[in-house]
């Protein structure tokens, strides 16, 4: 096996952490939602969003990443987020 390959497949192996851990992230989005259905308190929260995006720029910028693709893929994860709770939440109220 080559050095490139090797490198691959370490690649690899951390984008199946991320997936796990993004699957992670998201189904504590759900139980979010379900506490918002419970507790009649709407999915979308913008000052709840304004600090997560706050929180991946200065994460990135601590570990020396753009700050401006970071908070790019924080807002797909957030709009995946939302939808989840959405569902959780519209299901929960019928």
């Amino acid at each position: 096996m080559t050095d490139l390959e090797q490198l691959r497949e370490q690649i690899a192996a951390y984008d199946r952490q991320i997936m796990e851990l993004l699957s992670n992230r998201l189904n504590c989005a759900i139980e979010v939602g379900r506490y918002k259905a419970e507790h009649g308190l709407q999915a979308h929260n913008p000052e709840v969003e304004r600090k997560v995006i706050s929180r991946y720029r200065t994460l990135a910028e601590e570990l020396g990443m753009d700050p401006d693709r970071a908070e790019e893929i924080c807002k797909i994860i957030m709009q995946e987020s939302i939808s989840n709770e959405e569902a959780i939440i519209g299901r929960e109220q019928k």
